[in-house]
């Protein structure tokens, strides 16, 4: 498929490329009609520039992850700039020959994220090959890669290692502005990442069902205050841990919108830990437009209730008397005390385990 093709599709995107890669932006951009298509392109080509793009360090420089989180910043990029449901988000990783010996494989990692889909692909190349010819190489793959994940085309390297994760019954409307929540709604909810899904969760869960007498319902958020919005891989790999009629999905990173739109006849409750429960009463997490104090007070007056699991932080069991909070708010918590309830298990101590 020639390049004139996708410039005259309905598709348009951004493009975040680590280096390499770097010959098929030129591609791109040297044909008539390509402000039409890109939207907007980088190249984070120093770790610095690439931890700052993504807003952490990633882990490795060239991986599938980093690739898969430079195609889900860039299709954010691209719906910031755009509105329509034809955007895409293209991210390549790449580890090519240079002046100094390679330690690790030569290969690239080529991702594209749309509001369907989740692709990656894995390219691997010769130490036989020049670097001329790995980016020629990379573009040729990179460029089918992206029309084929566009529908535009056939797949022109069947035998690359490609996955693919596409969007299952309404999930992709998650992924609009619009807020959005599929599943049955309840009385009270247990919002989490849950990356993974552990024994302490199943454990608050039971006993929140408990102590609230209600039906309680995990809320997995595919959007995240701190860290990037989940893709379909992610997703589905998190969904697989739950029964299906346990669990509502959003995109509601902020508690304020998950009150808002998570009410059923009246107030809801939240099950939170107290570590969580801190994060909902600082500033630097409210970036909808509206003063903490509001956000607060709109808990108070809509029956928001908080039921806060204690944990130990620091060899300290830290409750709600550990925080300042208004006397008002305050009145809205139930307090799960380490009588009650204690379990130091973390899923950040799981994944480093694995």
């Amino acid at each position: 498929m020639k390049v004139a093709d996708l410039h005259s599709s309905d598709w348009a995107g951004v493009c975040y490329l680590t280096g390499g890669g770097s010959l098929l932006l030129s591609q791109l951009l040297s044909v008539p009609g390509a402000s039409t298509t890109i939207l907007d392109a980088q190249v984070p080509y120093s770790y610095e520039a690439l931890a700052q793009l993504l807003g952490s360090k990633p882990e490795q420089a060239c991986s599938e992850t980093t690739a898969r989180n430079l195609a889900m910043k860039a299709f954010m990029t691209a719906q910031q700039l755009r509105s329509t449901d034809q955007l895409f988000g293209l991210g390549i990783t790449a580890s090519l020959s240079t002046n100094r010996k390679k330690r690790g494989a030569i290969r690239a990692f080529v991702a594209l994220q749309t509001i369907s889909r989740s692709q990656v692909s894995e390219v691997e190349f010769s130490q036989s090959r020049t670097r001329q010819e790995q980016e020629t190489m990379l573009a040729q793959v990179a460029y089918a890669k992206l029309c084929s994940g566009l529908e535009l085309a056939s797949d022109a390297y069947p035998n690359c290692r490609t996955q693919t994760a596409d969007a299952q019954n309404s999930y992709s409307r998650l992924y609009k502005r619009e807020p959005f929540a599929l599943g049955t709604l309840t009385k009270a909810y247990f919002p989490g990442a849950f990356n993974p899904l552990h024994t302490g969760h199943r454990s608050m869960h039971a006993l929140a069902q408990k102590l609230l007498q209600c039906d309680v319902k995990y809320e997995l958020s595919v959007k995240n205050v701190d860290k990037l919005p989940l893709d379909f891989f992610d997703l589905n790999q998190r969904l697989n841990q739950f029964a299906p009629d346990k669990v509502v999905l959003t995109n509601l990173p902020h508690f304020v919108n998950k009150a808002k739109h998570l009410r059923r006849n009246g107030g809801v409750s939240f099950v939170v830990g107290i570590d969580t429960f801190a994060r909902i009463i600082q500033p630097k997490y409210y970036d909808t437009g509206e003063q903490l104090d509001d956000v607060l007070n709109f808990f108070v007056t809509s029956g928001t209730e908080f039921l806060v699991f204690g944990r130990k932080v620091e060899n300290k069991f830290r409750t709600i008397k550990d925080l300042s909070i208004p006397e008002g708010l305050r009145q809205r918590c139930l307090q799960v005390d380490a009588t009650q309830f204690q379990c130091d298990v973390s899923s950040s101590t799981l994944r480093s385990e694995t």
